[in-house]
């Protein structure tokens, strides 16, 4: 009998619960199968088994954090894996199971569920040892304590670290100073993960992501109509997890996934239907998508005819990337990876970003409301209310504030935050839906 790998285990459970969740769905009826979750399910599944494999048979793969660029891994054929995206995506269907025994764990909770999820992976061993670690430094000192606990803990023990260090100005010198640490990075690859680099494969894959940012971009045009074609966060959320965190950056079937969203979208403006018919309420959304945005969306429709028609996670302008030499992807991979990428957007050098943010959001969509979810982990958001409170009076919109955790709804319970903003929906005007 074999011994386990050391932290394939949780993997394994993983894979387990997402091929009867799959089975589960491809045994309904028809008409009830999401062919957007299927895939979505099913790509977690392929990733978290590549992982699996690649433990298994000694092939390369890294861990990675938030936004580090994996189109540069990809085109090197390494597996890229970020533990924090299985265990969010498996909090639902586990009933908050880790999130329980992350009160378990000796680091202070007032800190971001997002850094005490990346320690708490790391002392319990939830992945096995990888080839390398990259770390992306985000606008977040508490990134800096992650990155050195991972450096000394269980399986990252050991493994060979490389860190980004982006500047905080926005010029072409400063997107110069990152490209540089890329070629570098493409180095570090070659040598710690024994592949080899080519700049036409980059070229294939930055080609692919920027055919995938523009039908993006088109299927955001399409939620400016109203009724609004998508419900609140869905497509967002898929985009999201699909280009940056799953399949390999450049994959064809997501391509054609969002090829099909957009026509869903078209379709469905065409003929000015969406989701939630009744729309009255047409909300921003400025930050990151919560983990437990099925429940709030749901019933946001459900109650009130609202539906979020934007957010930071969803609303991200990224750029074509100019592909005609090498030096031109790497700057542009440089201003993507530290000027586009969602919270490290708005999170890095001057506020004007945040506010310029909001302000196009709100006029670009035709939103009639803010909810700020007020997350207990963007202190630097935290310092910045009362200059959205001006933007909003600007724009002549209400504002809600609220304070959330975006990845553990114990911290503000579901019922309270239905209660903050029914009374905030009351106080402006808008009527509650009447059941039959």
């Amino acid at each position: 009998m074999t011994n386990e790998i050391v932290g394939t285990e949780r993997i394994k459970e993983y894979v387990a619960r997402l091929t009867a969740m799959i089975d589960g769905m491809k045994a309904a009826p028809a008409e009830q199968q999401n062919p957007i979750l299927l895939f979505l399910l099913e790509a977690l599944r392929e990733r978290d088994q590549k992982v699996l494999d690649c433990a298994a048979t000694g092939k390369p793969w890294i861990v990675s954090w938030y936004g580090n660029l994996p189109e540069i891994s990809d085109s090197m054929g390494i597996v890229d894996y970020n533990p924090i995206s299985d265990i969010f995506f498996h909090l639902g269907p586990t009933q908050m199971a880790d999130a329980y025994q992350l009160d378990k764990v000796n680091i202070d909770d007032k800190i971001c569920t997002l850094i005490r999820y990346g320690v708490y992976a790391m002392t319990n061993n939830l992945m096995p040892k990888p080839s390398a670690f990259v770390a992306m430094a985000e606008p977040c000192d508490g990134l800096l304590m992650v990155h050195q606990i991972w450096e000394e803990t269980g399986v990252m023990k050991d493994v060979p670290v490389y860190m980004i260090d982006p500047s905080y100005g926005r010029t072409e010198q400063d997107m110069k100073y990152v490209a540089d640490q890329l070629r570098e990075l493409i180095k570090f690859y070659e040598k710690n993960c024994g592949v080899k680099y080519d700049v036409n494969k980059l070229r294939e894959v930055v080609e692919e992501t920027n055919l995938q940012y523009a039908l993006w971009d088109e299927c955001n045009q399409y939620m400016k109509a109203s009724p609004a074609p998508m419900p609140s966060f869905a497509m967002q959320d898929a985009f999201w997890y699909l280009m940056q965190h799953l399949l390999p950056c450049g994959d064809k079937r997501v391509t054609q996934l969002m090829r099909t969203v957009r026509d869903m979208c078209k379709a469905n403006v065409e003929k000015g239907v969406g989701p939630v018919m009744d729309e009255q309420i047409r909300i921003y959304w400025p930050d990151l998508d919560p983990v437990w945005d099925n429940e709030l969306a749901a019933w946001l429709a459900e109650e009130w005819g609202a539906v979020v028609v934007a957010s930071f996670t969803g609303r991200t302008p990224y750029e074509q990337i100019d592909c005609s030499t090498e030096d031109s992807m790497l700057m542009g991979l440089a201003r993507r990876g530290t000027q586009e990428v969602p919270m490290i957007r708005q999170g890095r050098g001057w506020v004007d970003v945040f506010v310029d943010d909001v302000t196009k959001g709100v006029q670009d969509y035709n939103a009639n409301c803010v909810i700020f979810p007020g997350y207990m982990g963007h202190k630097d958001q935290s310092g910045i209310a009362k200059m959205l409170k001006n933007v909003c009076r600007d724009l002549d919109v209400p504002l809600l504030s609220m304070t959330t955790d975006l990845y553990d709804i114990r911290y503000t319970s579901m019922e309270k935050i239905q209660n903050d903003i029914s009374n905030f929906f009351s106080a402006n005007g808008w009527k509650r839906r009447k059941h039959a």
